[in-house]
């Protein structure tokens, strides 16, 4: 009998914890009393929504199917279970548990909504459209046009489902999933319709804001994406994610105060961002403040060690303070790592290169070059830039016409790029071709007259120049 009234006390200790938001205490309360009394569905019940608040969704489902397995199948426990086999990317099943839902309770509108998302995750869009008209032909009718002074639902409040206060808050979930389904079709008006709708169903909505700004900024319109992210910030102001991908289109859009800001904010809010770290590295590195991007490089890599770029970022850095010793190591850590992208790849190619590490440079960048995705040919100004930098690291290993050609290829995509050109003249003037050397120059400099490599080399091919008709002279003489 101790046993017993031992179990019902972890359990009760367990609920307290849980209502205060004390989730870890929560857990093992729960622990100590399932060990005692492992059959009781309600404990396991209270285990999967314990593990849902802390994140750990596989547990958390697990916990979920047990106990429906010792209280029966009920609609709130088969949405729980659906929820979280989405959030651990099961939306296979997900979608078998979801229409079981639909099975007990036809009029159970969070079955099908919830379906819009996992259809959307397994690109099937067709059925995503379809659950959605299902969950708005299911959707009770509002009790108000306000969602705040709408009834709660009763089946939320008696089973703890966490999921939304009210069937206008419901609503604007289903059109929150839909939008994304759209965007992932290239859909955008019809998304920005959608998370405009469910705004105007839920003015509280937790993501809507956040999403609109991440399409508006994919679209080049930073205004309107700015707007958004500063009404998600006045809903949230300790949301890290916006606070970072706020901070990310301040970087890009050269408003580097404000992204610094922005970034430390996030960190106040969330110690462990190892990207809001690299991210202030880079700041520092920008404004040549070398020892501090240090330090901010050196805690990302103690929290990511395996974040892509970060050690880029440390070689770069020393590098530029001349430790040019300790910048090989940083990049033979960082050619050691897999996960960069087209950029990072790029700018470690033409660290390499100011490393005369020609040779490794050239490697790294032959198969981003020749295994170009659609992400790096649809931007000419980033594919110019890698075969550029192959280029330059081609002419320095004397491939003068493998270089040249390089150089040539980038020309086309941007036309006034001066490097490439005095990369062109300096392979042509190795070969002995003069006048194509002298072509190349007056085309960069007619582009940047006061381009000071590109005059120093102009006056290096003008003396090259007169030394071939000198030498022209002496011949017709002799």
């Amino acid at each position: 009998m101790s046993d017993w009234n031992d179990a019902e006390e972890h359990a009760e200790r367990a609920q307290r914890f849980y209502r205060a938001g004390q989730w870890e205490q929560a857990l093992r309360e729960l622990r100590e009393a399932l060990d005692q009394r492992p059959d009781e569905g309600e404990w396991l019940f209270g285990l999967g929504l314990t593990l849902d608040a802390l994140q750990r969704y596989d547990e958390a489902a697990e916990a979920f199917e047990k106990a429906l397995q010792h209280r029966g199948e009920d609609v709130p426990g088969l949405l729980h279970l659906g929820v979280d086999l989405i959030r651990a990317g099961q939306p296979k099943r997900a979608i078998k548990t979801l229409e079981r839902v639909n099975q007990l309770d036809a009029n159970a509108e969070l079955g099908y909504v919830h379906r819009i998302l996992a259809y959307t995750l397994l690109d099937r869009h067709d059925d995503a459209e379809l659950m959605f008209y299902l969950a708005r032909q299911h959707a009770p009718e509002p009790t108000s046009s306000n969602p705040s002074e709408s009834e709660p639902q009763s089946a939320s409040q008696d089973d703890g489902l966490p999921f939304y206060d009210s069937d206008l808050e419901t609503q604007s979930i289903a059109y929150d999933y839909l939008a994304q389904s759209l965007l992932s079709r290239g859909e955008y008006d019809r998304a920005a319709w959608c998370w405009h709708e469910a705004l105007q169903l839920d003015p509280a909505h937790p993501d809507a804001n956040r999403s609109l700004a991440i399409l508006h900024q994919q679209r080049g319109q930073t205004e309107r994406a700015r707007l958004h992210y500063q009404r998600q910030l006045r809903l949230d102001p300790d949301d890290a994610d916006t606070l970072l991908d706020f901070a990310d289109m301040l970087f890009e859009t050269d408003r580097l105060a404000e992204a610094g800001e922005k970034y430390r904010r996030a960190l106040e809010c969330d110690g462990t961002l190892a990207i809001a770290q690299q991210r202030l590295g880079d700041l520092a590195l920008i404004n040549s403040h070398y020892a501090a991007a240090i330090d901010r490089y050196e805690r990302a890599r103690q929290l990511d060690p395996d974040l892509p770029g970060v050690h880029l970022g440390l070689a770069t850095a020393a590098h530029q303070r001349g430790d040019d010793e300790r910048a090989r190591l940083w990049v033979a850590e960082e050619l050691e790592r897999e996960g960069q992208n087209a950029q990072q790849v790029i700018d470690l190619a033409g660290l390499l290169i100011d490393l005369e590490m020609h040779h490794d440079a050239v490697r790294l960048l032959n198969p981003l070059i020749s295994g170009a995705d659609h992400v790096l040919l649809s931007n000419n100004e980033l594919y110019a830039a890698a075969l550029l930098c192959r280029g330059v690291a081609r002419v320095a290993m004397g491939e003068l016409a493998d270089g040249a050609t390089d150089c040539e290829r980038s020309l086309k995509l941007t036309p006034d790029n001066v490097t490439a050109r005095l990369k062109l003249a300096e392979a042509r003037l190795q070969t002995g071709d003069l006048e194509d050397a002298r072509r190349w120059l007056r085309e960069g400099l007619a582009e940047s007259p006061y381009h000071g490599p590109m005059r120093r080399l102009n006056r290096k091919v003008r003396l090259a120049q007169f030394r071939q008709f000198v030498q022209r002279v002496f011949r017709r003489k002799a």
